[in-house]
C-alpha cells in the first residue's frame, strides 16, 4: 500500500495540482463529487490547466435531477467548473438515462483510451464512488443499489430537503485500476476508523472496495497527518 501523508489539505492539493501539471495534454481525468475534493478544486480553479484536459464525472444519483443542489453534477460544477475562469470539458452521467446510453457515452468521450489519472474519495463505509461494499470489482461501470449508509450520509450531508435516493450508477472498479495513476484521498479526521480499515484488510479478501484497490501499484493513498496515530 502506497501511502503519503500530508501536514494539511492545502499541502496535499497542491501535490495534486503539480501532479496534474505534468499531464500531456488532452488528458483523461476522473474526479469525484463530495467534500473531499473541494481542497484540490479550489487550488486547480486558480490555475489554467484544466482548459488542457477533459474531466469525467465519476458517478451520480439515480433519477435525481442533475441541477438539484446535492447531485454530484451539481457539486462538481459548484466546487469546481463554475469557479474556474475558462471552460471545462466535462463528462457527466445522466441520471434519467438508460445504463447502456451512459457507458456509451463515457467510452466515446474516452477514444478508446483508459484514464490518465484518477481522484477518489472514500466513503465511511469504505465505499469508492458508488461501488458500494459487496459489488462486483469486475466491472467497468455500474448501476447498483446504495448502502444504507450511503443514503443516510448523503441525505442529510448533501441534500437540503426530502430526497428519495436508491440508486447510483458509478465508474466501476475494473476501469478505474486500468488508470496510469489512481490518487485515493482521505484527509477528514471522521474517517481515521476507515483510514484503519483500509491498512488493515486483506485486498486479496475482501467485500470493501477502498480496500481491495490497494493491491494495485498504480493505487496511492493521500493522506493528511491527523488520520495517522
Amino acid at each position: 500500500m502506497k501511502t503519503t501523508t500530508f501536514s494539511n489539505n492545502p499541502a496535499l492539493a497542491a501535490q495534486v495540482v503539480s501532479e496534474l501539471a505534468e499531464l500531456k495534454p488532452n488528458s483523461r481525468i476522473l474526479i469525484p463529487s463530495g467534500s473531499t475534493p473541494r481542497w484540490i478544486y479550489d487550488a486547480l480553479a486558480a490555475t489554467t490547466i484544466a482548459k488542457d484536459h477533459t474531466f469525467f464525472a465519476l458517478d451520480e444519483w439515480v433519477n435525481v435531477p442533475s441541477d438539484l443542489d446535492g447531485s454530484c453534477l451539481s457539486m462538481i460544477n459548484a466546487d469546481f467548473v463554475h469557479k474556474c475562469q475558462h471552460p471545462v470539458k466535462l463528462v457527466h452521467f445522466d441520471p434519467f438515462a438508460a445504463m447502456e446510453q451512459n457507458i456509451a457515452m463515457y467510452n466515446a468521450a474516452l477514444e478508446g483510451q483508459e484514464f490518465d489519472y484518477v481522484i477518489l474519495g472514500v466513503g465511511m463505509n469504505g465505499h469508492i464512488g458508488l461501488n458500494e461494499p459487496g459489488v462486483t470489482f469486475d466491472a467497468d461501470y455500474l448501476q447498483t443499489e446504495l448502502d444504507d449508509i450511503t443514503i443516510k450520509v448523503a441525505s442529510s450531508k448533501y441534500f437540503s430537503g426530502d430526497v428519495t435516493l436508491t440508486e447510483g450508477i458509478t465508474v466501476g472498479l475494473n476501469k478505474i485500476v486500468k488508470a496510469k495513476k489512481v490518487i485515493v484521498i482521505i484527509n477528514n479526521e471522521n474517517k481515521k476508523g476507515v483510514y484503519q480499515d483500509i491498512v488493515n484488510g486483506d485486498a486479496l479478501n475482501t467485500n470493501i472496495p477502498a480496500v481491495y484497490i490497494k493491491k494495485f501499484p498504480q493505487v496511492h493513498y493521500y493522506i493528511t497527518k491527523d488520520l495517522q496515530g
